[in-house]
């Protein structure tokens, strides 16, 4: 974009933008927050850059990011993604910026207060109704032009921008001057919520949760009687982030009483709206409370009856808990497997596979192998309960798939029964969602979170370890899969709880995308689920055949990964078997063989030359030569081929493809 009006103007209004010349950063037209620019105008000012109207007809709102130190500006962008979406973004000083959403109703401009950031004033601002951005020109201050570094303004229309509410920008605004805060002091006046230090005192002021007594001690010691907004919202986004949700409530309501500006439907409507809450908790309330005489080390100092107790230095060191490797002596317990290499004990885990691809039955009979002790596919197996939650298929289907897997373990009572600790919960139609997201960015567990924790708890009885099975995510995750910080709680926050509390070894299904499939890397939405499991497996067909699935280790944070550990399993009998047999082994080998032959064979036809023209002397001569196999077994497959009717031979064609 060259910021030249007349150019510009009029293609952006073509696209239902309301375009107004703009001098610097100021207007020109008199009475432009009411209407834009004629064709006429576009004329007068050809030399003059663009803005952009928010508000209007389609409620445009723009973020306005007004903050040069980087730090505080990166996370201020990934706070906008979270609370509001992705959205195009316009840089003039970097790492300034300013990101554009459509609201769902009409709205005010909002601004958090201005703070003292390394000495530059900062702060954030929605732009509203009677407002304008530049759009294309030259910034005034670095005399550059101004960049769209994604989408271009001159490709979108205000319909293809994201859609959010008034609540979602009031909780952004609100996370924002919590953020803001963290990195300055808020101007005007003398404000106690200047940047927290990492230390101070000897006292780390980096803890986020802490203890309800000494939450409650350092807000006594914070005063409200006329607190300025910022520092208000700064506050309660601390008390949650230290107490969470529910305990914390309480405490926020208690301590927001003191001023007299307060009202009870507001403090909750902001409480609601605190979903975010990043690097801020207890230790933020600590330091705050310290300016007004909080002692939080003699709050933990122990007290004691006679002169002769001695307490012990180090029970205050603020590097306590902290390992030193000149410490550190062996032995050390070698590292617990639940399937040896694979999947680590007391974490979550995941396998991915197309949908038909057979999961179920490959997690069936592991957890068969799991329950039993016994080797899967070769791998070493640990022995403990399973609860296998299976909400894609019924009870008869899994019953069939059971006694196959009887089979193949050579379960051979009478009654035909698997594993006595062996728990197989059908969920088919059922309400499975273990966690939601009924607002942006706060999560809440769903029914079935209840069920499962009571469930597990039943099954893993007096044992000490559990290993449970999830099948599938889609059924269970209540978020939305692209959102990290969504797939982050769900793995971590509520899988992880299993894993904590009880000893669990989670292993979650899922689905690739349609990327994932054609990629290779069986992954789908956000890199979260890559990242927050400990373990990734990818279940999918070989080209050599449509029995012949692989299972492959795609990620392993405590061991090695790749094709090279690949295990190849030829479905037969009902169950998936490793190809131990000499016909097993033959059949994959032949298959194998038979995709590297019609690669060549088709090759040649392309070319046409070679075996096409020559006949059968070629494939028993040159043919084995290229594709660097046996003689006798191209012959034998290229028979196959050509008794199954995949090519057809004449005197004057050849070989050709039917």
């Amino acid at each position: 974009m060259t910021g030249r009006y007349e150019t510009f103007a009029p293609r952006l209004a073509q696209n239902n933008w309301d375009v107004t010349p703009v001098n610097g950063k100021r207007p020109i037209l008199s009475g432009w927050a009411s209407r834009p620019a004629t064709a006429q105008e576009y004329h007068n000012h050809s030399n003059a850059s663009i803005g952009i109207l928010t508000g209007g007809q389609y409620n445009v709102v723009a973020v306005d990011v007004d903050v040069l130190n980087p730090f505080a500006a990166n996370e201020l962008e990934k706070l906008a993604e979270d609370c509001l979406g992705l959205a195009p973004a316009r840089i003039g000083r970097a790492p300034k910026f300013l990101t554009l959403y459509r609201c769902s109703e009409a709205v005010r401009k909002t601004k958090t207060g201005t703070y003292n950031i390394d000495d530059a004033d900062a702060a954030v601002e929605i732009l509203a109704e009677g407002q304008q951005f530049v759009a294309a020109g030259v910034h005034p201050d670095t005399q550059r032009k101004y960049e769209w570094p994604g989408d271009s303004i001159l490709d979108l229309t205000p319909d293809d921008l994201t859609v959010v509410t008034p609540e979602q920008l009031d909780t952004f605004l609100g996370s924002a001057a919590t953020v803001l805060s963290q990195y300055g002091a808020l101007k005007g006046r003398v404000s106690d919520r200047a940047a927290v230090p990492a230390t101070t005192g000897g006292l780390s002021f980096s803890e986020l949760t802490g203890e309800a007594r000494e939450i409650e001690a350092a807000l006594t010691h914070l005063p409200n009687q006329d607190e300025h907004y910022d520092d208000w919202i700064s506050t309660l986004h601390a008390i949650k982030g230290a107490m969470g949700d529910d305990a914390g409530r309480d405490l926020a309501h208690r301590w927001s009483k003191l001023s007299s500006k307060y009202d009870e439907a507001e403090t909750d409507r902001a409480w609601k709206s605190i979903t975010m809450v990043r690097h801020i908790g207890a230790g933020s309330l600590f330091h705050w409370a310290s300016q007004h005489g909080f002692d939080l080390k003699a709050l933990r100092t122990p007290q004691h009856e006679g002169p002769k107790d001695v307490v012990r230095k180090e029970a205050f060191d603020p590097l306590a808990g902290i390992m030193r490797a000149s410490e550190i002596r062996g032995p050390v317990p070698d590292r617990v497997w639940l399937l040896d290499q694979w999947f680590p004990e007391k974490s979550v885990s995941m396998m991915f596979g197309p949908g038909g691809v057979g999961k179920t039955l490959l997690v069936q009979q592991l957890a068969n192998c799991v329950a039993t002790g016994q080797d899967f596919m070769g791998i070493k197996t640990r022995k403990m309960p399973v609860l296998a939650v299976l909400c894609e298929d019924d009870s008869q289907e899994i019953s069939r798939r059971q006694l196959a897997i009887n089979d193949w373990m050579q379960i051979n009572d009478i009654t035909g029964t698997g594993p006595q600790n062996l728990h197989i919960w059908p969920r088919v139609g059922e309400d499975n969602i273990l966690v939601t997201y009924p607002s942006q960015g706060e999560d809440q567990p769903g029914a079935f979170y209840a069920l499962l924790k009571d469930a597990v708890e039943r099954v893993k009885g007096d044992a000490n370890d559990i290993f449970i099975v999830l099948d599938t995510a889609a059924d269970m995750y209540g978020g939305n899969e692209n959102v990290r910080r969504e797939v982050n709680t769900f793995i971590k926050t509520y899988l992880g709880s299993f894993c904590v509390n009880h000893n669990a070894t989670v292993l979650v299904l899922a689905h690739p995308s349609q990327a994932g499939l054609s990629s290779g890397s069986g992954l789908s939405g956000s890199t979260a689920w890559e990242n927050s499991a400990r373990a990734r497996a990818y279940f999918h067909r070989s080209d050599d055949g449509d029995d012949i699935r692989i299972l492959s280790r795609k990620k392993s944070n405590y061991s090695a990964s790749g094709d090279s550990h690949d295990v190849t399993l030829l479905w037969d009998e009902g169950v998936y078997q490793l190809p131990t047999a000499p016909d097993q082994v033959d059949r994959i080998e032949q298959r194998a063989l038979k995709n590297k032959v019609i690669s060549e064979m088709q090759d040649a036809f392309l070319r046409g030359s070679g075996y096409r023209k020559q006949g059968p002397r070629s494939y028993k001569t040159a043919l084995p030569k290229v594709v660097n196999e046996a003689p006798a077994r191209v012959v034998k497959v290229v028979d196959m081929m050509y008794g199954d009717g995949v090519f057809g031979y004449d005197d004057k064609r050849g070989f050709f493809e039917l």
